[in-house]
């Protein structure tokens, strides 16, 4: 194996079985498809998928780091077809919640996070599901500044406890906000990429990235490429609503596990 000949501090996966190293790779294609299809949505697949293998902090980085990745390589679509003014107004919000999300992250404890993951995929997905924003914008336009606001920065908190999951919960808003499935896309793709380089930089303030992530998200750029490519292509040749939706329903049993792992572990 070549990795007898890097130092310890480089090598990827340590003491993880090879089987497991072949599930993170097809989890973070999966995860990738799924950006590269919809714009988001590529962490909390991954994440999900893989923290049953790595433990929630090692899954959640190393989902950070390849996704940074991903969102680089399909960033110029977002340059292209994103909704500036609809944009705007959300990165702020998003960025002070990832800071206050990030400093959750860190001080959580690995059983703890399991299950506040679980609970907030959940809590996400119901929101998404019994369209309670929809509700709410039929009492008020939340496309105002205030509520704009209030609905990133809470977005920003959940997805850098959860690894993911803000676009998810500010999915609603954005098909409210643009006017084209491109433009949903393409707001999707820049705030996106904004909301990684955050997060990348508290993580690295934070001080919890090493060499072994790095050399494992190196790994996974074929992969990553691959995915997004092939999501990309599904995206342009089909219609991925019901896609979406055995997605959902499949972040939504795992999510359930790691909230039935995290009880027998804190209990």
């Amino acid at each position: 194996m070549f990795t007898e000949f890097l130092p310890a501090a480089y090598v990827p996966f340590p003491g993880i079985a090879p089987w497991a190293i072949a599930c993170v790779f097809a989890a973070h294609f999966f995860g990738c498809f799924v950006r590269g299809t919809f714009g988001f949505g590529s962490n909390l697949a991954i994440v999900l998928l893989t923290t049953w293998l790595l433990g929630p902090h090692h899954a959640i980085l190393l989902a950070l780091m390849s996704t940074l990745v991903a969102q680089a390589h399909l960033l110029p679509q977002g340059l292209k077809t994103a909704d500036w003014p609809v944009a705007r107004p959300l990165l702020a919000g998003l960025v002070v919640g990832l800071g206050i999300g990030t400093w959750l992250f860190v001080v959580l404890a690995s059983d703890w996070l399991t299950l506040i993951l679980g609970i907030l995929v959940i809590l996400v997905l119901a929101m998404d599901r019994t369209n309670i924003l929809a509700r709410i914008a039929a009492r008020a336009d939340i496309r105002t500044l205030p509520i704009a606001g209030s609905l990133s920065l809470v977005a920003g908190i959940i997805g850098a406890v959860a690894g993911g999951g803000a676009f998810y919960f500010l999915v609603f808003y954005l098909k409210l906000a643009c006017k084209t499935p491109e433009r949903l896309r393409g707001t999707n793709l820049l705030l996106s990429a904004m909301s990684l380089v955050a997060r990348v930089t508290f993580i690295v303030i934070a001080g919890v990235l090493s060499w072994n992530l790095a050399t494992e998200a190196t790994l996974l750029v074929p992969v990553i490429f691959l995915g997004t490519w092939s999501g990309t292509r599904y995206f342009q040749a089909s219609s991925p609503e019901r896609f979406f939706m055995a997605l959902q329903g499949l972040l939504l049993f795992a999510a359930v596990t790691l909230v039935i792992k995290g009880l027998f572990r804190v209990a």
